[in-house]
């Protein structure tokens, strides 16, 4: 039987019990019909050949599910350690959204396998973790927006241009412009979760005064050196400190760099 003109010979050779169709991209398969969701929704499992490699993904489908399910997996929820437990345990990574893997072609059918299994396995979250309760710095902030009669909603799903998402902790309707908001607590990993979440918000157009990180405490609460890159990608305001971030949202007023802040 001839390969279709769709697939890389290498790549049908080396999958022999999946239903192999055209992706949405030139050069990429959709693997189907081996497994299922415990819904019913089939699994799909994108590849591709680059050189003498196979790149494969979810396309962005487990996250998708989680996040409609209300399982955050890029904040700092137990989910979110699972996830990238899980993601390690098969050898694979996450980006933007997407469980991607890369493997010589001769192991693409075990790494169409791997990302599948990651993808039920990841999928279990939504049973197997509770969704976490608003931190104290959460219910602070929503407090305050409640005093101060602004419209805001609680964590949206905001859509990246490559069809990721992610779910800060705010939008803010201000009479001047929509601002994404980010509260972090006292870790570190949450403050380089927060640097991730506006550098990509910066991607889905969000200007530099629609963005902002609110941290717990004041600034000498904080490592300098992590203040001054944060501050590089968004404003960034302080729980004790709540008079200058209703300024920012109310009157645009821009907020000092943390670093003169704390001295």
């Amino acid at each position: 039987m001839s390969t279709p003109s769709y697939i890389d010979e290498r790549l049908s050779s080396a999958l022999k019990c999946w239903h192999i169709a055209p992706g949405s991209k030139p050069g990429t398969v959709a693997l189907t019909g081996r497994q299922y969701f415990a819904d019913g929704d089939g699994v799909t499992v994108l590849i591709r050949v680059s050189g003498d490699d196979a790149l494969a993904s979810d396309g962005g489908k487990t996250a998708a599910r989680l996040s409609d399910a209300g399982v955050d997996v890029w904040g700092t929820t137990r989910a979110a350690a699972a996830w990238t437990e899980l993601l390690a345990a098969f050898n694979l990574r996450e980006v933007d959204g997407r469980i991607v893997g890369r493997r010589p072609v001769k192991q693409a059918e075990q790494l169409a396998s791997d990302i599948a299994s990651a993808m039920l396995t990841a999928d279990g979250l939504r049973w197997m973790v509770a969704p976490e309760r608003e931190s104290a710095l959460i219910r602070q902030l929503y407090d305050f927006l409640d005093a101060a009669h602004m419209h805001y909603t609680k964590r949206p799903t905001i859509r990246l241009p490559r069809g990721s998402q992610v779910r800060p902790t705010a939008k803010v309707d201000t009479p001047a412009r929509p601002v994404i908001v980010q509260t972090v607590g006292g870790t570190e990993a949450g403050i380089e979760h927060a640097l991730s979440l506006v550098q990509r918000i910066g991607r889905a157009d969000y200007d530099f005064n629609q963005r902002l990180v609110i941290l717990k405490g004041a600034p000498e609460d904080w490592p300098a050196d992590h203040l001054d890159v944060l501050a590089d990608h968004s404003p960034v305001g302080f729980s004790a400190q709540m008079d200058q971030v209703q300024n920012f949202l109310t009157e645009d007023t821009e907020l000092p760099r943390p670093l003169a802040l704390g001295g």
